[in-house]
């Protein structure tokens, strides 16, 4: 492993923080996490944080299992996988923080949609498309959980996050092995993911209280705020 321990510690905190938001609301890891863990080292994106985060989606699946919306899940695993694929395709060649501004940017624009009264149909069209883009994020930068979480914006705090949860378990695996296949996750990544695990734990276990209150009402405004934070620091990390 190619990080200093120092290093591991304050990612370990930062993967907390992450994890707290990410059970509490059904996004926020990778959104918070990946922008603070480049400044400490890029090894750790986007493998490592994936796997990291893969234990803390099978928690929140797990945990909320009774909660899970299968509708529309079935075309939107498609949608995650053709995109997973173009964007493992694109990550074999292209750096993936040349991507960081044109993200960042849609993120922003679905967020001014759904501010302004609009919303992400379930329509197969909408739901498909929603999940290539969210497959292509997350496979070439681990933050792929704003546009998934704009399409699920208007379920109740419980759904949203349990539906995620299981999305985020199935398309992390696949992840994982479409950055393998394109040389991005071998032994050292896997280590980097493994001793990042503590972070994510201890951030579930601290969640249980900031998830009643989010869940007040508060669930879809935390997606919103999220979301427009995480678009406005990939923009800024792409100018500098």
């Amino acid at each position: 492993m190619s990080v200093e321990w120092v290093g591991v510690v304050a990612a370990n905190g930062i993967l907390a923080l992450g994890s707290v938001l990410q059970a509490a609301t059904g996004l926020g890891a990778g959104l918070v996490v990946v922008p603070l863990l480049a400044l400490i080292s890029l090894e750790f994106v986007p493998g490592p944080v994936i796997l990291a985060v893969l234990a803390l989606a099978w928690l929140m699946a797990w945990r909320g299992r009774a909660q899970i919306s299968f509708a529309g899940v079935p075309l939107l695993l498609s949608g995650l996988l053709v995109g997973m694929v173009l964007g493992a395709s694109v990550l074999s060649y292209l750096p993936p923080d040349r991507l960081g501004f044109l993200f960042g940017g849609l993120i922003l624009l679905a967020v001014v949609v759904s501010i302004s009264g609009g919303s992400l149909r379930h329509s197969p069209a909408v739901v498909s498309l929603t999940g290539a883009l969210s497959g292509f994020m997350g496979v070439t930068s681990a933050i792929g959980a704003p546009v998934l979480a704009l399409l699920y914006q208007h379920h109740p705090g419980p759904v949203l996050r349990a539906t995620l949860g299981l999305l985020y378990f199935v398309s992390s695996i696949v992840m994982l092995v479409l950055l393998h296949l394109a040389g991005r996750f071998g032994m050292n990544e896997l280590q980097l993911g493994l001793v990042l695990i503590p972070g994510v734990i201890v951030g579930y276990v601290l969640a249980g209280f900031l998830a009643r209150h989010l869940d007040r009402g508060y669930s879809r405004l935390a997606v919103l705020v999220i979301s427009t934070l995480s678009a406005l620091v990939l923009l800024v990390k792409s100018i500098w």
